[in-house]
């Protein structure tokens, strides 16, 4: 009974003097490995739209949301258990940082022809643990393309900039837009304007497309004339696009 009591007592004040002597009851009894950053990346993607059978990356315009992802590589631990410090154009976005934070988005206020640069700082409490991964993402104009149709039935995958049409004949065009933030291509304005013709202007599902047809063309030489497009975001108006084509009338 003695031996157990003293036992007792025994773990009762090495546990109480743990704290002085530098080392805390987790600490003792925590055998887990401590954690180690091996490797970061960052990917990011971006919600603007690209056309169907595009195969390039979609890139962001101005103000399009950016969403940036770290992938960090630990050992002895999760990465879960660290925290985040994110930085855009070195500047700390303390809001969206802290522990586990591994996703953050961001909205663009860059120019064309700019960047923006997101900074990754990941660290443990007592940064014994710290690593930093830095990006440049480019920012871009939206664009729009102006396809002609191919006998009048199907578009081509070509873009031109002169197409060639018989008078009094239909012929079509289609526009197709480019890193706009839209969820639909209603959620586009288009806008058609062809030799001083009353423009045409719609939002509706099938917009981007121009069914056309030039007659009253009485001599026997070519006429030409350009075809404009242009294009806003209803949700967005800071992006916006305008192409021409020019066409020959035969």
């Amino acid at each position: 009974m003695k031996i157990k009591t003293i036992i007792t007592i025994t773990i009762f004040i090495f546990i109480a003097l743990l704290p002085i002597i530098g080392l805390s009851q987790t600490d003792y009894f925590n055998t887990a490995p401590s954690i180690s950053v091996k490797n970061i990346d960052l990917i990011w993607f971006v919600d603007t739209y690209t056309p169907y059978g595009y195969q390039g990356r979609a890139l962001p315009s101005e103000g399009s949301q950016v969403t940036v992802e770290a992938l960090v590589e630990t050992s002895g631990g999760k990465a879960s258990s660290l925290k985040y410090s994110w930085f855009l154009d070195d500047i700390f976005q303390k809001d969206k940082s802290g522990y586990g934070k591994t996703t953050y988005y961001f909205y663009v206020n860059q120019k064309p022809g700019n960047l923006h640069r997101v900074k990754l700082q990941v660290f443990n409490e007592d940064r014994s643990v710290f690593r930093e991964k830095t990006i440049e993402i480019p920012i871009v104009e939206p664009e729009i393309v102006i396809y002609p149709s191919n006998g009048n039935a199907h578009f081509s995958d070509q873009a031109s900039q002169v197409s060639t049409v018989l008078a009094g004949k239909e012929f079509s065009f289609i526009a197709k837009p480019y890193f706009f933030s839209i969820e639909r291509l209603t959620d586009l304005t288009f806008q058609w304007r062809f030799a001083g013709r009353q423009p045409i202007i719609s939002s509706e599902y099938d917009a981007n497309v121009l069914d056309m047809t030039i007659s009253g063309k009485e001599d026997k030489g070519t006429l030409e004339k350009n075809l404009w497009v242009d294009v806003v975001n209803k949700t967005e108006s800071r992006q916006k696009a305008n192409q021409s084509i020019k066409i020959r009338v035969y």
